[in-house]
C-alpha cells in the first residue's frame, strides 16, 4: 500500500517563487531560449535594415532553409523551456504554439514594411520548421502531462 502523497500548494500561492522549483535542465533550456530569441532579434533587425549578406538572398532555397531552421530551432527550445506545457482546451504544446503565432505575425507584418516582402513560402517554411522541430523537442521516454 502506498503512503498518501503530501499535497502541494499551487505556485500561484502568495509568497511562493515558481522559479525555485524549476528543474535545473528546464532552467538551462530557458536560458538557451532567451539567447536564441536575442539572436533572432538581431537577425530580424538586420533584415529590416537591409544588413543581411547578399549570399543569403542569392543562393537558391537558402532563405527557406534558414526560415525552417531558425524558427524550428526556436520551437524546439521553447518546447523544452516550457517543460512540454500544453495550451488549455486544445492540448497543443505551448512553446511551439507561441513561436508559430509570433512567426506568423512577424511574416504578415512584412507587408507593411518598405524594406521587407511578405512571402507565403517563408511563412510555410517557418510553420513547417515550428511543427517538425517542435515535435522533435517533445518528451522522450515519459508520458505527456495528463496521461
Amino acid at each position: 500500500m502506498r503512503a498518501p502523497q503530501k499535497m502541494r500548494r499551487p505556485s500561484s500561492f502568495v509568497g511562493t517563487d515558481p522559479e525555485r522549483n524549476v528543474n535545473p535542465s528546464v532552467r538551462a533550456w530557458r536560458l538557451a531560449l532567451a539567447g536564441y530569441v536575442a539572436l533572432l532579434g538581431v537577425i530580424s533587425g538586420l533584415a529590416y535594415a537591409r544588413g543581411l549578406p547578399l549570399a543569403v538572398l542569392s543562393t537558391p532555397y537558402l532563405d527557406k532553409v534558414l526560415h525552417f531552421g531558425l524558427l524550428g530551432g526556436a520551437s524546439f527550445l521553447a518546447r523544452r523551456a516550457t517543460d512540454d506545457a500544453r495550451v488549455p482546451r486544445i492540448g497543443l504544446p505551448a512553446g511551439p504554439v507561441v513561436v508559430g503565432l509570433v512567426a506568423t505575425v512577424e511574416e504578415c507584418a512584412q507587408k507593411f514594411s518598405p524594406t521587407r516582402t511578405f512571402s507565403l513560402g517563408d511563412l510555410a517554411a517557418n510553420l513547417l520548421g515550428v511543427i517538425v522541430l517542435g515535435w522533435l523537442g517533445g518528451p522522450r521516454g515519459r508520458s505527456h502531462r495528463g496521461d
